[in-house]
């Protein structure tokens, strides 16, 4: 942009948009000026650049001239400018934007086989003290293979190889019909009351069976065998077997009352 002046003085203004469509300003510089024959040239050099390919044009820019309170108006020429693009280069070689860096490769090998065998460590003591103390599963009262009511009436069954006209086996034989219940009724409570006295037991029946008639069956039969086992009473052959019923009996009605089709 030029502007050829009569003389000096002059305010210039030149109006340059912030914005212009498919151009970006690089630079606006600063007035240059300069005197010839008594006349003023004044320049004024702009930098544009855009990244549209196409043809486009830059638009007039206005130019304002002041001296002695006097404003002129000046429009400068439209310009049509063609935007393309830099030819290719077809040399075809490779440019650094920065030179090749020494890259140093570091060997992590050791410290993933150490990190492997310090996490299979954990992995193996977290085992250990999960295994040492884990809750293990209670093993039921007297296991065996054979149901309560079944090994009970086993066991009834030997007695009757007792020779009840032997004192000594007399003895035997209550105790074995006291264990042979104290057994049988622990395995259905899942409880050991083979250390329970005979008031214990019948205390435990009372508070889960409503049956009077099993109540006093239990507690004629583990009194008498009481009474033999601390040498208080000999029974004889008749009673004996009288206490074989009421255990049995007793051992039945149990076995009834909680059995599946009864609950």
């Amino acid at each position: 942009m030029m502007l050829d002046l009569p003389a000096d003085g002059y305010e210039i203004n030149v109006k340059v948009p912030d914005s212009i469509g498919h151009f970006d300003i690089i630079e606006n510089k600063n007035f240059d000026t300069v005197s010839s024959s008594g006349s003023w040239l004044i320049s004024k050099k702009i930098i544009f650049t855009s990244f549209d390919s196409g043809a486009w044009r830059l638009p007039a820019f206005e130019v304002l001239l002041k001296k002695n309170n006097v404003t002129s108006r000046l429009v400068t020429d439209s310009l049509l400018v063609n935007v393309g693009y830099s030819p290719a280069d077809s040399t075809n070689q490779l440019r650094d934007i920065k030179p090749v860096m020494e890259v140093t490769v570091s060997d992590y090998t050791w410290i993933y086989i150490a990190g492997g065998i310090l996490i299979v460590a954990i992995i193996i003591v977290l085992l250990y003290f999960y295994f040492k103390n884990r809750k293990k599963k209670p093993v039921p009262v007297f296991h065996s293979a054979l149901s309560p009511y079944d090994e009970a009436m086993k066991a009834l069954m030997e007695l009757k190889q007792y020779d009840l006209d032997n004192v000594d086996q007399v003895k035997l034989y209550h105790v074995a019909l006291d264990a042979i219940f104290k057994k049988y009724y622990s395995r259905k409570r899942s409880k050991n009351m083979m250390n329970k006295t005979t008031g214990d037991m019948l205390l435990e029946i009372k508070e889960q069976s409503a049956d009077p008639g099993l109540l006093s069956s239990v507690a004629s039969a583990l009194r008498g065998a009481d009474a033999v086992k601390f040498a208080k009473y000999i029974p004889g052959i008749s009673e004996s077997g009288k206490n074989y019923s009421l255990i049995k009996e007793a051992i039945e009605k149990i076995e009834q009352d909680t059995s599946p089709q009864k609950q």
